[in-house]
């Protein structure tokens, strides 16, 4: 998801997917161009699965990716 988005950001869908019993198990990336610590910081704690700031090259998305699916044992 990224930060800036219309009707609610990153952070509040991320909050409402991991508020649902139903979604909370899915990862959930933060993909956006905000790179303030703060926003980095709110994400992993509201269980943000990986953070990338725009613009990236395909190497770190792969990256974050693997990480990701790493954790979860795929």
């Amino acid at each position: 998801t990224d930060w800036n988005m219309p009707n609610m950001d990153g952070l509040q869908l991320l909050q409402a997917i991991r508020g649902n019993p139903t979604l909370k198990h899915l990862p959930v990336m933060m993909i956006t161009a905000e790179a303030k610590k703060e926003n980095i910081i709110a994400a992993a704690q509201a269980g943000a699965s990986g953070y990338i700031v725009k613009p990236f090259t395909a190497a770190t998305l792969a990256e974050k990716l693997q990480k990701i699916f790493d954790k979860m044992g795929a």
